[in-house]
């Protein structure tokens, strides 16, 4: 059998296009309630821009939007 390291090695040596898909597999086997919690400083981050919203001092984009502008950032063409 496999250890943890001789897998790793092995998804190390993948093309980074199969080692994403590789990743978004093994993601989807998690299920939820066995997802890490997020860190204090996610949490944290994520209620700063909640109370900045909240307040009109930030707008919101569509979900759509932003993915396309963090793949442009990226440099990925859809």
């Amino acid at each position: 059998m496999n250890t943890f390291d001789d897998v790793l090695g092995a998804a190390q040596d993948l093309p980074p296009t199969d080692r994403i898909r590789l990743i978004h597999a093994l993601w989807d086997t998690v299920p939820p309630e066995e997802w890490p919690p997020p860190s204090k400083a996610w949490i944290d981050e994520a209620q700063r821009r909640s109370a900045e919203y909240d307040a009109g001092r930030m707008t919101a984009s569509p979900w759509p939007e932003v993915r396309a502008r963090a793949r442009r950032k990226a440099g990925l063409d859809e």
